[in-house]
């Protein structure tokens, strides 16, 4: 079959990019996911994530390479395998970032993505239920909410971080994001609001797009030096336009490598024909680290609900949909400071109303009422590498990563930890707490945070990079999204982040959809 525009993966990006393209009726759009329908139980339940994730149903369960830096622990790194991608398995919160980051983006040669440019597709995407102003917009395809079913602890927790010494914040989403505050999320009458949902159910039903599931590209179509479609296991997919790569920042590098796009050492190792040498795919890899401190409390929180009648939860979400299940793992988050005399928040908290068991098998719900607040890192300096293991598709990718192999991380992330601590020792807080969980006895001083923060940390779950977009020849792609050396192909999803943004990275990447549709639509290959 031969398209105008073959997209290729229907995560937030992609779901964004078929959505624009096929506005217009004489743009002929194919959408191809190796993954299925959105439309399950486990994927539109906000409090389903913890089903999802891991699952290989919805998920590519990527395993990493042992870290050295926390004792060889071998991580998974979700990657959506489901029509939504990763706005089908992810912690639902909806958080922009803050204005450095873009504006870092634009200083870095990411011409036209600072912050006043990318306004306008923040406000295009969203329909957000206090209404417009000049920051938020009212009428997009993405319902953006506060909790339907909002936890009793919340206001504790906004308390007691303006007991701390630090601000609330009424919009996080407005002129600034730092401060305490409850969640805002993609969520539709406490329905999951996946990319999928968002984009692509209203417009099925033009001619031109058409979506097809369980379709696995295993390479990029390449005739000289213009990408002309897919290959797929059910034979070739052609595009006389573009093809827009949309597999996230694990997938989309993989499949630039598997079709002869990528460092000429490692390529030519695997006896990949060198297409295009691009040193920079699948380097440049970031993540927030996370990591937690929790205490176990005198009042009901989701577990012990969920634990105690799942069932009548589970009932009162379909019948209503109100109650626990409504709940993404975050029902609160926090920006800010870990010194008073830093430009910008360089810390973030999210504030879950859920006692978990942290067991080697993973997140299980505790038995007790607990809650807990993860701290991560808004700009981590640690970088790793996404690489192939072999020249066969089906073989997943390589993932090296050091998450706490920079000093500085280590010490910013045990601050945050500390900070944590101190939010819970507040007078806010006293009523409710009991003893703590995590950790056990908190240490007595920095060194003794930084071993529990190297010892506890995991992924925030928001890899970005791998394909950076900039101006210098290092970059993978160009302002415009082109791929450098390739006609005919750009990379429109997380992978093209030059840093990391400052928050959940969903938000921005359906920003970077509604962008790259106005310059594809514009012919706009700079």
């Amino acid at each position: 079959m031969e398209c105008d525009y073959l997209i290729v993966g229907a995560g937030a990006a992609g779901c964004v990019l078929a959505n624009r393209l096929s506005a217009d009726p004489s743009n002929r759009v194919l959408l191809v996911e190796a993954g299925g329908s959105d439309l399950t139980p486990n994927v539109e339940m906000p409090f389903g994530q913890r089903n999802v994730v891991g699952n290989p149903a919805t998920d590519w369960c990527v395993m990493a390479e042992p870290d050295p830096t926390r004792d060889g622990r071998v991580d998974l790194w979700p990657v959506g395998k489901v029509l939504g991608g990763g706005t089908s398995i992810n912690g639902l919160v909806w958080i922009r970032g803050q204005r450095q980051d873009y504006d870092g983006w634009a200083e870095l040669g990411a011409t036209g993505w600072d912050y006043e440019s990318l306004l306008r597709y923040f406000r295009r995407s969203e329909s957000f239920e206090g209404g417009p102003d000049e920051y938020r917009g009212g009428d997009g395809p993405v319902r953006v909410s506060r909790l339907r079913t909002q936890h009793e602890l919340v206001d504790v927790f906004v308390a007691a971080g303006v007991e701390a010494g630090f601000g609330a914040n009424a919009d996080p989403n407005g002129a600034d994001p730092e401060g305490f505050a409850p969640v805002q999320t993609n969520q539709r009458e406490g329905r999951r609001e996946t990319a999928a949902r968002a984009y692509l159910a209203p417009v099925l039903h033009r001619p031109n797009l058409e979506v097809r599931t369980g379709v696995e590209v295993s390479r990029l179509l390449l005739e000289g030096e213009r990408c002309a479609g897919a290959v797929t296991s059910g034979g070739e997919l052609r595009a006389s336009r573009e093809v827009l790569l949309s597999a996230g920042a694990i997938m989309s590098p993989k499949l630039l490598m598997l079709s002869g796009i990528g460092p000429r050492s490692e390529l030519a190792g695997l006896g990949i024909d060198v297409v295009v040498e691009a040193e920079g795919v699948g380097r440049n890899l970031q993540e927030h680290p996370i990591t937690f401190v929790s205490f176990f409390v005198n009042v009901p929180t989701l577990n012990s609900m969920l634990l105690e009648d799942p069932e009548g939860c589970a009932a009162e979400w379909r019948r209503a949909g109100t109650g626990a299940m409504t709940s993404p793992v975050a029902q609160a988050y926090a920006f800010f400071r870990s010194d008073p005399s830093l430009e910008r928040p360089d810390l973030q908290f999210h504030f879950t109303p859920v006692g978990f068991d942290f067991g080697p098998d993973g997140l299980e719900l505790h038995e007790r009422p607990a809650c807990m607040i993860a701290a991560n890192l808004c700009r981590p300096n640690a970088r790793g590498s996404v690489t192939l293991r072999s020249a066969d598709p089906s073989d997943p990718p390589r993932i090296s990563h050091d998450l706490m192999g920079d000093a500085d991380d280590v010490a910013r992330l045990a601050k945050g930890c500390e900070i944590a601590q101190r939010v819970f020792e507040t007078e806010a807080f006293a009523p409710y707490l009991l003893e703590q969980q995590l950790p056990p006895a908190p240490p007595a001083d920095s060194d003794g945070w930084a071993a529990y923060a190297r010892a506890t940390a995991g992924l925030a779950y928001h890899p970005s990079g791998t394909c950076r977009m900039g101006s210098d020849d290092g970059a993978v792609v160009a302002p415009s999204l082109r791929v450098r050396g390739i006609a005919g192909l750009r990379v429109v999803d997380a992978s093209v982040m030059p840093r990391i943004v400052s928050a959940n990275t969903n938000a921005t990447v359906i920003a970077i959809g509604e962008r790259a549709s106005d310059l594809i639509l514009a012919g706009d290959d700079s």
